[in-house]
């Protein structure tokens, strides 16, 4: 018996009445997804979008019938994320951004101040930097960790008790005055905080939205992270000449983290659901709790659907994607250009709080205005372009190669305002020595230096490496399947790997700069920015040419790296189709 099903026909009643068989036959004791409606507020599994309007639809199609789903397809219970009321979704993302943004002003907030670090704390430069390098690499690993633990324990009691790390970590240092060790703790306990929650966001973004929702979010988070960690200094800087000092930074920090922390207990439900596991409702869903009692069930650290057993494999492939080749190649594309920006940033303080310039913090979080303007106008073109090279009916057709459209001119871009802003640096801030055979004279130079010409180069700098990143991420959610468990491994290890190299950066860029002139802090500013300008553009050059012509192979052994076979990556067991969002950037 042909059991698929068949469009209504029409029938008559004894009234006369034409009504529907499949009406008739129907009855609401079996209306699972009206129940579904009723209890949620949404039918979770019907859309009036046409796949033409939007992207992240799917057209099913039978002999029989045609319609279009979304995708990734729902469950039918009420505790699914995909079904959320559009008001708790919102929430729970302005949740997760608030805390994104805390995290960015963590990062940067010393860059201005380092020189007043190191003079109270009674070390060096380096020591000083290291305060902000160390915590970066301690929150990569924390990142892996995260990822690791997320599959089998869900994402909610990770993000409250990073979340509370880093309030610790922020509190610790406000009340540390002289002790570096100390201080040195707690920025790692900031660090190993920002690197757990970070890692979860895309993930989460993905958890909550169907695909055609998930770039607008995705735009709204590269954005918030862009803000607040290159505009956050602005600020700093500012508040920092009080009798306080940095302290201050530290106490306004402290009050959004205790607000963001208190909207993650009460506004941010558990996002995982292992849609697999969920089973099809009971004949009779209506809530036997209040709307309350049932909110408050939504807030405990885990549910049924948010863990699964533990399992080794599944434990260990966030690090097996370390070692896949596109994590590898992309890390080497973006991680230098924008390991230097931030290098750059941190040695700030070192260049222009010494002689001859004497720059207060607040002059120094000045230089940040333009890279912000910059980096921000960067950001939005490259998105742009990157969405009409790979719009339908372009998506499906070598759409990873298009991702790479603007990778060369951010690499120019960038290159082009490292050599710039470590050329003009140097000549206008090293003294000039003068020898005529009977007068060594020593002529000190650099009060005339056009800071807004600094901050105009440093600015090229930073949205270069901006516009440069946000292509290598966009490239790596190419090749990831649309839905499914471990989507965002690639763009994870890639985040960790580059985290890395960017607090190696930090730590070593005063070093570099320095060089081994002891009287003169830029003695080594020109060599350096020229060896960093010079590598950028080689690596990013010949990893830009790999992925452009092999793009394809290299991906089909990103997942035998995995452990996943080609013909399960995609949805359906179809061809990979393209995720149409790039994960952030700073999440990595």
């Amino acid at each position: 018996m042909d059991s698929r099903p068949e469009a209504p026909k029409k029938a008559h009643s004894k009234n006369g009445s034409k009504i529907l068989t499949k009406e008739r036959g129907t009855s609401d004791e079996f209306d699972f997804d009206g129940k579904v409606e009723r209890a949620t507020g949404r039918r979770p599994s019907r859309s009036n979008t046409s796949i033409e309007e939007e992207g992240g639809l799917q057209r099913t199609t039978s002999s029989k019938r045609a319609g279009v789903g979304m995708v990734p397809k729902p469950s039918n219970s009420p505790a699914d994320p995909l079904n959320w009321p559009r008001w708790r979704k919102e929430l729970a993302f302005g949740s997760l951004m608030l805390g994104s943004a805390v995290i960015g002003i963590l990062k940067t907030f010393l860059v201005t101040v380092n020189s007043v670090i190191a003079s109270e704390m009674s070390v060096d430069y380096m020591s000083a930097t290291a305060l902000t390098g160390a915590p970066i690499m301690f929150g990569a690993f924390a990142a892996l960790t995260s990822q690791m633990l997320s599959h089998s324990f869900g994402k909610r009691g990770i993000y409250l008790g990073s979340s509370l790390l880093m309030l610790i970590g922020a509190l610790w240092n406000m009340h540390v005055y002289d002790s570096y060790a100390q201080f040195m703790v707690a920025r790692i306990f900031q660090g190993i905080g920002w690197g757990m929650f970070e890692a979860l966001i895309s993930s989460s973004i993905s958890d909550m939205f169907f695909v055609h929702e998930r770039t607008a979010r995705t735009n709204a988070y590269n954005v918030i992270s862009i803000w607040f960690t290159w505009g956050s200094p602005i600020l700093g800087g500012y508040v920092s000449q009080s009798s306080e000092g940095f302290r201050n930074q530290i106490m306004i920090i402290n009050v959004i983290q205790a607000i963001s922390i208190a909207l993650l207990i009460f506004a941010t439900p558990e996002t995982t659901f292992d849609r697999a596991s969920s089973q099809q409702p009971s004949l009779d869903i209506a809530p036997s709790k209040s709307a309350f009692s049932m909110y408050v069930d939504t807030l405990k650290l885990s549910n049924s659907h948010s863990t699964s057993k533990f399992t080794l494999k599944e434990a260990l492939r966030p690090m097996r994607a370390l070692a896949a080749p596109s994590t590898i190649l992309t890390t080497l594309l973006t991680a230098p250009l924008l390991a230097s920006s931030l290098g750059a940033a941190s040695s700030l303080s070192l260049l222009f709080a010494a002689m001859p310039t004497f720059l207060f913090p607040a002059r120094v979080g000045y230089i940040f205005i333009l890279p912000l303007v910059f980096s921000l106008l960067a950001y939005s073109l490259g998105s742009f372009i990157t969405h009409l090279r790979t719009k339908p009916p372009h998506h499906l057709t070598d759409s990873g190669v298009k991702t790479l459209t603007v990778a060369c001119p951010g690499m120019l871009i960038g290159a082009a305002g490292l050599l710039a802003f470590g050329l003009y640096t140097s000549a206008e801030l090293m003294p000039e020595l003068e020898d005529n055979g009977t007068i060594f004279a020593l002529n000190i130079v650099g009060l005339e230096i056009s800071l807004k010409t600094v901050s105009s180069l440093f600015g090229l700098m930073i949205s270069g490496a901006v516009m440069l990143q946000y292509s290598g991420s966009t490239y790596l959610s190419t090749f990831v399947p649309s839905s499914g468990i471990g989507a965002s491994e690639l763009a994870g290890a890639h985040h960790v790997l580059q985290e890395i190299i960017i607090g190696i950066w930090v730590i070593g860029m005063p070093m570099w700069i320095s060089g081994d002139g002891a009287m003169f802090v830029v003695a080594g500013l020109k060599n350096t920015t020229i060896a960093l300008g010079v590598l950028s553009i080689v690596l990013g050059s010949s990893v830009g040419a790999v992925l452009w012509v092999k793009g394809a192979a290299v991906s089909a052994v990103d997942l035998r790296v995995l452990g996943r076979r080609a013909e399960s990556a995609g949805v359906g067991g179809g061809p990979l189709q393209r995720w149409k969002t790039s994960d952030s950037f700073f999440e990595a």
